[in-house]
């Protein structure tokens, strides 16, 4: 009997190879692995009036994802996107079992599902609810959605293959087929596996479960070592994208061919924002599976260089208290160096940048907590900004930087050498390029954002992506805070979204308040 990993791949890339011939594809898809490196209400779809008969989602009813088997004579029920055209007999815990028997990794293999198992059933006021629960305002639902758990094939930032997992959101009254793919990116939750957003019921309804509300097929990638074996690459520009360029490739293989077309919507909010505009930079190079017709970002936290989210400000400043830098960037820098130690240099010097006397403590830490309880013991550990590293690291890292005046303070001339000189390398490796031919993006920023600065962070990123070339449309809400901006502005991205899809007339949004960038 063929392992079950082996079953579902062999489906999986007889579904890829189908989708690849519906459409054209770049010429990365074929090349070698990678390398190291006030909200108007949105417009109610058209839902489709066919292939939602055998779907386990029929509204008022849960379903259990099973239609059936076919009499004699009968006819082959249509394609939908309602249902996985591949079987997804797992349970919802196994999908984040990494199988031991994978064939070796090719190009053509990323996207493969290696898990599948069937979620939970909501109809029309389920969804109406959720949404409500989350503070959504202006989606009016014209579909209820199955939600599965998947698992699938990627390669990590070194070139390293990696399987992530995902949320799958599949229309109870899908819109006309063909549909496009919409692919969520997610914001911060923690390095620990119990994070992973797709283990949560709730997590995504603000940010995923509009779309799949208005009959769009929505995947929500978890990033690949988040939820199952390793650890995901926190901020890592390369790993999350090519988690998220995947995931399209990854709903291309559960459903038929034929629901789905060659468009790509790609949306993400904090992280899952940086995601998104990596991706926008790295899809012609890695290749997707179709063309990115746009790109939504909510208040990226987007490592765009050295001082991205004050990273090299707080390196020269050890003396501060650790709370005057806020309550997130203690977290991020942390959990960024903690995930680069990890993938990077290897498991067991996956803490090498702290304090010797903290290493063990953090290490437990960042692996057993998510974001809030974490944000919390680092708060009492580390008083001062420098007790976040090892010093010599910290000063090294300096030197690598060119500051060589903080460098060399309290403690002579620093060097840039060792793990320094390689997170310095990474750092550099990782830093992304706005693709001026690559898909034009909506960016969604609260000036009320405490966490990600407007000025800090979304000015100049915005300023980076005009001055390449690349289509940007900005949106400012001036009450907005970093925990309010999407459940705020989401029916206006969705609205815009299907613009772009769709053809239609794009909605106007105000950029009035933007400050100028303060990097």
């Amino acid at each position: 009997m063929p392992s079950r990993s082996l079953a579902y791949l062999s489906c999986a890339v007889a579904a890829l190879a189908l989708a690849a011939c519906s459409g054209s594809r770049s010429p990365a898809e074929q090349a070698a692995p990678p390398a190291s490196s006030g909200v108007p209400e949105a417009s109610a779809p058209p839902a489709s009036s066919t292939g939602t008969s055998s779907a386990p989602a029929q509204e008022g009813s849960e379903g259990n994802g099973n239609t059936g088997d076919a009499g004699p004579g009968d006819a082959a029920p249509a394609p939908t996107a309602s249902a996985p055209a591949i079987p997804c007999p797992d349970a919802v815990g196994d999908v984040y079992v990494t199988p031991g028997d994978l064939p070796p990794m090719t190009m053509a293999l990323r996207g493969a599902i290696v898990g599948c198992a069937l979620d939970t059933a909501f109809s029309i006021g389920d969804v109406t609810s959720k949404l409500a629960a989350k503070n959504v305002t202006g989606v009016v639902p014209t579909s209820g959605t199955t939600t599965y758990r998947i698992a699938y094939r990627t390669y990590r930032d070194d070139g390293v293959p990696g399987v992530s997992t995902a949320r799958v959101y599949l229309p109870g009254t899908p819109r006309t087929a063909p549909l496009p793919v919409v692919a969520i990116a997610h914001p911060t939750e923690g390095l620990a596996p119990s994070c992973a957003p797709s283990m949560d019921p709730t997590d995504q309804d603000d940010l995923a479960l509009p779309w799949a509300a208005h009959g769009f097929a929505v995947v929500a990638t978890d990033y690949a070592g988040l939820g199952n074996a390793g650890v995901q690459g926190y901020t890592d520009n390369h790993d999350q994208a090519h988690s998220l360029l995947d995931s399209v490739r990854a709903l291309r293989a559960l459903l038929d061919p034929s629901v789905l077309d060659q468009r790509v919507l790609l949306v993400g909010y904090s992280q899952g924002g940086g995601a998104v505009l990596a991706s926008q930079g790295l899809a012609g190079s890695y290749g997707v599976a179709g063309n990115v017709v746009a790109a939504v970002v909510f208040a990226a936290e987007y490592y765009a260089r050295n001082d991205s989210f004050d990273y090299a400000t707080m390196l020269a400043e050890p003396d501060a208290l650790t709370i005057s830098t806020g309550i997130s960037m203690p977290v991020v820098v942390a959990m960024r160096d903690y995930a680069f130690g990890y993938n990077v240099l290897g498991p067991s010097s996956a803490a090498a940048t702290f304090p010797a006397g903290a290493q063990a403590g953090l290490a437990s830490a960042i692996m057993s907590q998510c974001q809030a309880p974490f944000g919390a013991y680092l708060q009492g550990t580390a008083l001062h900004v420098g007790d976040l590293w090892d010093d010599g690291f910290r000063r090294s890292l300096l030197a690598c930087t060119g500051n060589s005046t903080a460098a060399d303070a309290d403690g002579g001339d620093a060097t840039c050498s060792g793990i320094a000189a390689q997170f310095y390398t990474w750092m550099q490796n990782d830093l992304v390029a706005p693709d001026p031919a690559g898909a034009p993006v909506l960016y969604v920023q609260g000036l009320d954002d405490s966490i990600m600065p407007p000025a800090e962070e979304a000015a100049c990123n915005i300023g980076e992506l005009t001055a390449a070339g690349v289509d940007v449309q900005v949106c400012v809400d001036p009450p907005a805070e970093h925990t309010t901006v999407v459940p705020r502005n989401v029916a206006f991205a969705l609205g815009w979204s299907e613009a772009k899809l769709y053809g239609g007339t794009l909605p106007a949004c105000s950029s009035a308040g933007m400050p100028a960038c303060q990097p």
